[in-house]
């Protein structure tokens, strides 16, 4: 734990109060310093993994779900996982069970370009040298930032779910009026919803399986009446990202499930998007 050395007398309110700012952040650093990571282990009753068990969980949840490493391997830069889902798919062919599909690749003719825009797939264009100011734009989500990620999105539908309660409570025992109790319970939740779409859709790309499997059954609780399991959602996220590229070209590279999406959003400068917009969950 940080402390504090000197005396504040000697040291002034200015340089006391800096201090004082110094060690909260320091306690209120999102992640584990270096060694208590290295020491940390995981129990039945925790709800953190260490980072290098949690790495070896994705690995062999690569292995199982190996459509998903297939179809990220596809992509220009193979996703936040690309090593261990190339190894997933460099597995599954050694064995014979290698996925194929027009799902699972990109829809190019035979010089690798597109059919229907006749653009070469494009490749990550990487700065040299790497200015400083960049760098972290091109770093990969490191397995403790992938743990944070999912312990933030589980405090989120934690909180969702006690705003609920604190609704019912409010109306239960008439602490303010229905049309104020109302106000107060969908301010918080509109406020609780936006981060949550915020964050799944980053878990999404930057940490598709969370480190504990009950995590899988908080992403659509409180989603659409009519939802789709989290793993059909990230196959059906990727193969957008797939065969979208670019947003001015909808499924340049193949098949896009969002195309539905897109064409009620195409309309908006025209006076019938008034009526297809809104039908955009």
């Amino acid at each position: 734990a940080p402390t504090i050395s000197g005396s504040s007398s000697a040291q002034g309110p200015r340089s006391l109060c800096i201090r004082s700012i110094e060690a909260a952040m320091v306690f209120s650093e999102p992640l584990l310093p270096p060694p208590a990571r290295q020491n940390a282990k995981h129990t039945k009753l925790s709800i953190f993994y260490g980072a290098d068990e949690y790495l070896e969980q994705l690995s062999k949840k690569y292995e199982e779900y190996d459509e998903l490493a297939a179809l990220l391997q596809a992509g220009p830069d193979g996703g936040q996982d690309a090593d261990q889902a190339k190894a997933a798919v460099k597995k599954a062919e050694a064995s014979g069970e290698g996925q194929t599909g027009k799902m699972l690749m990109l829809d190019v003719d035979d010089d690798k370009r597109s059919k229907t825009t006749k653009r070469a797939i494009p490749t990550p264009n990487i700065p040299e040298p790497m200015p400083p100011q960049l760098a972290f734009m091109f770093t990969k989500i490191s397995p403790e930032q992938k743990m944070y990620m999912w312990n933030i999105y589980t405090m989120i539908f934690a909180l969702e779910c006690l705003t609920i309660i604190a609704y019912w409570a409010m109306l239960r025992y008439e602490v303010f009026s229905f049309g104020v109790s109302t106000f107060i319970y969908g301010f918080i939740m509109v406020v609780l919803c936006i981060q949550n779409v915020y964050i799944l859709h980053d878990v999404i790309h930057g940490a598709t399986f969370p480190p504990y499997e009950w995590q899988n059954y908080i992403t659509h609780p409180l989603a659409d009446f009519i939802s789709i399991p989290w793993m059909d959602l990230i196959m059906e996220h990727n193969r957008h990202h797939n065969s979208t590229f670019d947003l001015l070209n909808h499924g340049e590279f193949g098949w896009d499930p969002a195309n539905w999406l897109y064409t009620l959003q195409e309309w908006t400068f025209e006076w019938y998007g008034w009526f297809t917009v809104p039908l955009v969950p």
